[in-house]
């Protein structure tokens, strides 16, 4: 009590001029603060976002294949979930405006960038569909535009970030039905439903978290941190999927599970092409789709 006492007199003097100051941002999660340690102020928090370190690395590996015959933008995504990580840890360590920032515009950034990569020209304006790459600029200058507006504003940037998630959603529920992949079709419906109850359960925390803690559970949020990154993950794997196949529908792309099938969905997703073998002993085989994402 007495630690706690003595950092919300600091944050009293300090919380204005330094956004690095332990307390200095006005948002603070259910769990209790420094209750585990008095070096952390929400513990759980802070630890469970230890699969953004794990999960992403990973995945660059698993989709090394993929990365060298298609995109190499993809490996972007998996290092800003790694940022998102490395931002979420200090927030929720030292509750500081800094540290919210670093973790939302984080999350602005790992959005704004699958939008770059993988949104079909279809969906873009008539006059950026031709060249690519003004579509790109263009989502770049919009990001930056958003994370001025984010660090000015901080108290703003949930309902920014889900605005911003939903047409993602939107696109993988409208793609996904149409799809006549099986596994992607199942993995569509666990991303979305996995995203679902992330959403509910960050809702639940901040609303109510007098209950929470009336029942001695106020972990909520560090639960949110695992499911949206799993279900995060799984996105990019569908987009990853979607985006060939809607350019080229005769590319044979597998879906595999990491570690193994027997898993179920304990597995990461990832995918291969049919072909890679040979691709491998003949790299002049390479897809032309590193001029669409």
């Amino acid at each position: 009590m007495k630690i706690r006492l003595h950092i919300a007199a600091i944050n009293s003097n300090n919380i204005n001029n330094n956004p690095f100051q332990p307390g200095s941002s006005d948002v603070d999660w259910c769990e209790p603060n420094y209750v585990v340690t008095e070096y952390i102020a929400e513990f759980w928090n802070t630890v469970s976002n230890i699969f953004f370190f794990l999960v992403p690395p990973l995945m660059i590996i698993l989709f090394a294949s993929y990365s060298k015959r298609v995109a190499n933008g993809i490996t972007i995504l998996w290092i800003l979930l790694i940022v998102i990580g490395i931002g979420s840890v200090y927030f929720h360590a030292t509750l500081s405006l800094a540290g919210q920032l670093v973790d939302e515009i984080g999350i602005l950034w790992v959005l704004m960038a699958g939008y770059a990569l993988f949104l079909p020209s279809i969906y873009s304006p008539p006059s950026l569909r031709v060249q690519r790459h003004r579509f790109t600029i263009s989502c770049i200058i919009l990001t930056l535009i958003v994370t001025c507006f984010g660090a000015v504003y901080p108290y703003a940037n949930a309902f920014v970030l889900m605005i911003l998630g939903l047409p993602a959603i939107a696109f993988i529920v409208i793609h996904v039905s149409k799809c006549d992949n099986r596994r992607i079709k199942n993995l569509g419906i666990h991303c979305v439903g996995m995203w679902a109850i992330a959403v509910t359960i960050w809702i639940c925390d901040r609303m109510f978290c007098s209950f929470w803690i009336s029942i001695s559970f106020p972990y909520l949020h560090a639960i949110w941190h695992v499911i949206i990154l799993f279900s995060s993950n799984e996105a990019i794997v569908i987009c990853a999927y979607l985006v060939i196949k809607y350019h080229y529908p005769q590319a044979n792309l597998v879906v595999y599970a990491w570690p193994n099938e027997e898993w179920g969905w304990f597995t990461l997703p990832y995918l291969k092409f049919h072909d890679d073998t040979n691709y491998l002993a003949s790299p002049t085989n390479n897809f032309v789709t590193k001029s669409i994402v």
